[in-house]
């Protein structure tokens, strides 16, 4: 009969208690890279955020004064190596309590005023500083940008983004894209040229390089001519 000596088993409890240690001094270690981080870092830098980590997992908690705070503070702890996972628990407290209507009314300004977003189909309701954006857009980027936009509106506490892609009108904005591209192609002077087209609903985008202005101006004018709304025109030009 085989009798146990205990050994093995004494060897393994020696390595978990080494183990234990070693993951609590790299938990110590991350703690304080990342408070100094989050108190260096001028996105989130004017309110203490408290920072605890258990096995390469963090936990935020604390009041930051927007929700893109909280998104930033997110971002700087998932960027130190051992972190394994943000567990974001803070608070959104803007340093002034502003009405449902007044955010509202900020929130449709900002979509109003970006060039790349159609904010006439995208609905906006808000209910305790939360703001639920709801409606159709023209592609999953146009999505991205109104839901970036609201978040950085005053008051806002949190977003819930319910715009649905129309599919539809990407692959028509896809197709004219493809044909303004080829317009430019066949135009006398931009052959040659490095551009780039996106179309999103009513608004066209230039982008690239081309070496002389009038080849900026000629492809302005390329575009305008499938009667498109808005051009803007973001072609660098890098010659003399």
């Amino acid at each position: 009969m085989r009798i146990a000596t205990g050994s093995a088993t004494l060897a393994e409890c020696a390595r978990a208690r080494t183990n234990g240690v070693r993951v609590l001094k790299n938990d110590e270690a991350l703690v304080n890279r990342i408070r100094q981080a989050l108190l260096t870092d001028e996105r989130v830098s004017e309110r203490p955020i408290d920072v605890v980590v258990t096995n390469g997992v963090v936990t935020l908690k604390g009041t930051v004064q927007s929700y893109r705070r909280k998104l930033a503070a997110h971002d700087i702890a998932a960027a130190f190596d051992g972190c394994r996972d943000v567990i974001n628990e803070l608070v959104v407290e803007p340093p002034r309590r502003r009405s449902d209507d007044e955010i509202g009314n900020y929130v449709r300004a900002a979509l109003g005023a970006h060039a790349d977003i159609t904010n006439e189909v995208i609905a906006v309701t808000v209910s305790e500083g939360s703001v639920t954006l709801a409606g159709h857009v023209a592609s999953d980027w146009e999505s991205s940008i109104a839901e970036d936009v609201a978040m950085s509106a005053r008051g806002v506490r949190s977003v819930r983004n319910l715009l649905v892609v129309d599919m539809a009108r990407e692959i028509e904005d896809q197709a004219l894209s493809h044909n303004i591209r080829d317009a430019l192609r066949w135009t006398r002077g931009l052959r040659d040229a490095s551009i780039e087209v996106a179309v999103t609903g009513d608004t066209a985008v230039l982008s690239g390089e081309v070496d002389q202005l009038w080849q900026k101006e000629a492809a302005a004018m390329v575009v305008r001519r499938f009667r498109i709304y808005r051009v803007r025109n973001d072609l660098v030009v890098t010659g003399a």
